[in-house]
């Protein structure tokens, strides 16, 4: 175990002094205390600290979630495009003890995360409707959801080469686990046999019954066991395949892969830039056709699943427009941190460009790749409205402009997600979700609780979508500032 006491604290010492870490930790509080506001409009409903008590136990579990994914998912995989995992077993320390030495520190890190909630749950508590046997297996069920995401995280960072694909196994198996269970729920087939199991194993459904009125049961259930048992296996696989899958991979991370070895030696378009972030960050044509064919696939088993052709689209819609943010939001908090990272964005600067060109081609390459995750969401959009059986023409003109409204509002977190990355590396991620979050929260709290006709809300929307045009325009002056003076600091 020689190792593992270094690396973390090592984690925890890096993690304290990064200003993201600290603001991640401010953006929860601020948005439970955005649901103890909510509750306080709600204070003649019986039982409303239970709602709250709910409320934040499914926030802090997202936030959770997206450490899995863009944090815990990190631990190993930035060693090795680091190329440092070398230099760690010349230091003869094990592979258990990197893997826990990387994961202890991101747990505690994460740990912080739920402990933030406790005054919260006094407040719940004082509303009135929580018991001290739901606070504790409410509690418990966070611990166990936040060993089992870390270990599958660890998982999928070990087996997985690159940062950008270990985000994606990691955002797969965690889907998976979490959301089989509410389209069952929800869908034509709503198969007992698949809720029961779902049930008794779901962490996140977990939360759910412990928040019901009637609980009263011990904090172990068969999902408490599912979860230590899951996270102990995952923490095995690492163990056992850490050295196959770390010591046999390049810098790249692109070993093994023959068809991207031809793609390398192919000639650069007219704009190498743009190819350059078509084939490196996005993945080229090849994980172009997959994410095509992800969709397409989605759609088919939206079929099988749903009651009715409408349904299908509208369920294809929403899923897509999950899975497109998650890849969106992976590869561009990526676009230029990487570039500061490996400490190349000096030399691209001495390209006869200027910044905002750079810029300009940088994110056009990314928008290349991305064309699936642009499209088909809003393909499924227009396909609902047509084919959906309860779609009048109001709805269908104001779901179209609240659609675009939102892929502007996407397009603007883009851009602050891109800003914070250079300021806070991977932090930047659930940072930028939690002001996206808490705007979005608050804009439809204002919006759908007056009384506005569908003229209104039409021009609602259509202001806002130019207001956040206007809030790109200054968040690209600022990220080309603020590249302008990463590069003269170089």
């Amino acid at each position: 175990m020689n190792g593992v006491w270094q690396l973390a604290r090592q984690a925890l010492v890096t993690d304290s002094r990064r200003a993201g870490s600290h603001a991640v930790r401010f953006g929860l509080m601020a948005v439970l205390y955005i649901a103890v506001a909510a509750a306080h409009f709600h204070q003649t409903r019986t039982a409303s600290g239970l709602t709250l008590f709910h409320a934040q136990l499914l926030i802090t579990a997202f936030y959770l979630t997206i450490n899995a994914i863009f944090g815990f998912s990190q631990a190993i995989t930035e060693e090795k495009e680091d190329g440092t995992l070398g230099l760690l077993r010349l230091a003869d320390i094990s592979p258990l003890s990197i893997l826990l030495g990387k994961t202890s520190g991101r747990l505690i890190d994460a740990g912080l995360l739920v402990g933030i909630q406790i005054p919260f749950t006094i407040v719940a508590m004082t509303l009135g409707g929580v018991s001290w046997s739901q606070i504790v297996a409410a509690y418990w069920t966070l611990a166990i959801y936040l060993w089992l995401l870390a270990t599958l995280g660890i998982a999928a960072s070990v087996t997985f080469s690159t940062g950008s694909a270990a985000a994606r196994g990691a955002t797969i198996l965690v889907a998976l686990y979490v959301l089989p269970p509410y389209l069952a729920m929800t869908s034509s087939l709503r198969s007992p046999a698949l809720i029961s199991l779902y049930q008794r194993i779901s962490l996140p459904m977990r939360l759910t019954a412990v928040t019901e009125s009637s609980f009263n049961e011990s904090p172990w259930c068969p999902a408490m066991a599912f979860g230590t048992l899951g996270g102990f296996v995952c923490l095995c696989w690492s163990w056992w395949v850490f050295d196959r899958r770390t010591l046999t991979a390049d810098a790249s991370g692109h070993a093994g892969w023959r068809w991207e070895s031809r793609v390398q030696s192919r000639r650069a378009w007219s704009c190498p830039i743009v190819w350059r972030e078509f084939q490196f960050l996005t993945g080229g044509r090849r994980w172009l056709v997959i994410r095509t064919l992800g969709y397409v696939l989605l759609l088919v088993s939206m079929v099988f699943i749903q009651d009715s052709i409408g349904h299908v689209f509208a369920w294809a819609a929403l899923i897509s427009g999950l899975f497109a943010a998650i890849d969106g939001t992976w590869s561009a908090s990526r676009l230029f941190r990487d570039e500061v990272r490996e400490q190349t964005w000096s030399s691209l600067l001495q390209t006869p460009h200027s910044v905002a060109r750079l810029a300009f081609d940088k994110a056009t390459g990314w928008l290349l790749g991305m064309l699936p995750s642009v499209v088909m969401p809003y393909l499924y959009i227009v396909m609902t409205i047509a084919v959906h059986e309860n779609t009048r023409f109001d709805m269908a003109i104001e779901l179209l402009i609240g659609s675009l409204t939102v892929g502007v509002a996407n397009f603007a977190y883009l851009h602050l997600l891109v800003l914070m990355s250079l300021y806070h590396g991977w932090k930047a991620t659930p940072l930028t979700l939690t002001i996206y979050f808490a705007l979005a929260w608050v804009y439809v709290f204002s919006v759908f609780t007056s009384r506005m006709n569908l003229t209104t809300r039409c021009a609602f929307f259509l202001f806002t979508a130019l207001v956040l045009a206007a809030v790109m325009m200054v968040l690209q002056l600022l990220i080309i500032r603020r590249l302008t003076k990463l590069g003269e600091t170089a």
